[in-house]
Order: structure tokens, then sequence, then C-alpha cells
């Protein structure tokens, strides 16, 4: 008999480890830009935010990659392959930022949004955000958990709703005096692990006083609906062949696997 050490991986950790080595080396190869007049490069979180599959769409991994810009959240892509019912490679990418942002791959033009790819709100009846980095991360969750979003699936022919669930802990966190931006967080909504949608939170200067403010993301092209207490807080119509709109804050576009440069693993 083998030794655990000795066994040999299952097809899904080869998958899995497959996609490690992909997805990062297909983000570094991409150029995320933010501004409109002389936009600027943003940076890229070179650490996954999430490493994720979905059993319940197929033999699917996947992992997911943050661009800022003076350390605030600008774009996310989910990176990922597929090798069951399908086989394809996709980045799947939405700005999370109010100014246009575009992604480039050498002279290639590969995805170019808008301004106001995102609306930030105010929180009303939020509590003042708190003194200390630890309390505020504890009003934040809290504050998140106010939300709940629904995806309505037509993948098996029918619409089918499916209450997504909301990561308890936030895949990013950060803050952004140069914004007045004193703390924030990005929170995932997924069926899983694969997320399906964005939630940003901030505590910031408005108006004079700081206070709680949210914007929310989609990362699926079905009909979306997000709610606050039971009210509309956003909604997202279903986006038929989202690749072909490569000038909207969320698109989806394939690539060529066999195109990446990945590094060669270190001993």
């Amino acid at each position: 008999m083998l030794a655990a050490a000795d066994e040999p991986a299952s097809d899904d950790q080869q998958r899995r480890e497959a996609v490690a080595r992909l997805a990062p080396a297909k983000a570094k190869q991409m150029n995320v830009l933010v501004g409109d007049q002389e936009p600027v490069q943003a940076a890229l979180v070179e650490k996954p935010l999430l490493r994720w599959s979905n059993p319940t769409a197929g033999s699917v991994f996947g992992e997911v990659y943050l661009w800022t810009s003076r350390e605030r959240p600008v774009a996310i892509a989910s990176i990922y392959r597929w090798y069951h019912p399908f086989k394809d490679s996709t980045v799947e990418v939405v700005s999370l930022s109010s100014r246009p942002v575009q992604a480039r791959e050498g002279e290639a033009a590969l995805w170019q949004s808008p301004a106001d790819g995102v609306t930030w709100q105010k929180l009303a009846s939020a509590p003042r955000p708190a003194e200390t980095a630890n309390a505020r991360l504890g009003q934040m969750r809290s504050l998140a958990r106010e939300f709940s979003a629904e995806l309505a699936d037509q993948r098996s022919g029918e619409q089918v709703a499916r209450e997504l669930r909301l990561l308890n802990q936030p895949v990013h966190r950060y803050a952004s005096p140069e914004s007045g931006v004193i703390d924030g967080a990005l929170f995932a909504f997924v069926e899983t692990t694969d997320p399906e949608a964005w939630l940003l939170l901030e505590a910031a200067a408005q108006e004079g006083q700081t206070g709680w403010r949210f914007a929310l993301a989609r990362m699926n092209a079905d009909e979306l609906r997000i709610k606050r207490g039971g009210e509309l807080a956003a909604g997202w119509s279903k986006i038929v062949q989202p690749w072909r709109y490569r000038s909207a804050p969320y698109t989806l576009f394939g690539f060529d696997p066999d195109q990446v440069k990945i590094e060669p693993e270190r001993n």
C-alpha cells in the first residue's frame, strides 16, 4: 500500500494545482489602468484573494486577483479553467471603481470600463465608525450581514433562484488616507466558494463627517438581486453573450493557456 505522500494526486488536485500556476501568471500579464485623461497603472495584489471551485457547475477551478490604486480596489478578476462539461480558460473581470478602468496585454486592449463601474451610497442608519481597526472590522462584518444576494441561475435551461452565501470575513482590507478612506473591506457573495457578487464597505469622510458607505458589483452574467434589510440595494439583468461587451463594467473573455508564460517552479 502506498504511503499518503506517495499516493497519486487526484484529478481535482492536479487541476487545482495547474490553475494555481496558470492564474497568477495570467494576472501578471494583464496591465490594468485607471483614470481618464492620463490613466495610471494599478497595482496587482500578487496573492489570490480566493481560490475556488464550483461542483454545482462542473469541474472548474479558479483564483481571484485584485488591482488597486491609492490602495483602493479598482478592478477584480476571476481567472479560471473549465475541465467539464466545458474545456476552456476564462478571465471574468469587473470594475470596482467610479473612474474609468481598462485592461491591456501588450498592445492588445482586453477591456475598457466606463466611469461609475460602481456607485457609492451612504449606509443609512449605520453607526459611526469605531476608533480602532478591530472594532471597525466587527462593524463591517455586522453591516455586511444586512445584505443578501440572489442569483437567477439558468444553466439548467430553467431559471432557478439561488441564495448566495456571504463569506464571514472580508477577502481584502485596506485604507487610503489620500482618498479620505479610514478603513475599507471587500466582501464576497459565493456559490460554494465561487464568487458571484461583491460588497465594498468604506469608512470615509463624507460632507465633513466620517460615515459608512457601500458599493456593489456583479460577478456573474445571470440576473442578480442584492437587498439590504429586505429593500433592493442593486440589481442587474441577465447579459446574453457577455464576452461581446468589452466596454462595460463587467465582461469575460477566453484565453489560450498555452500562450501564458508560467515561471518554472523553484525547488
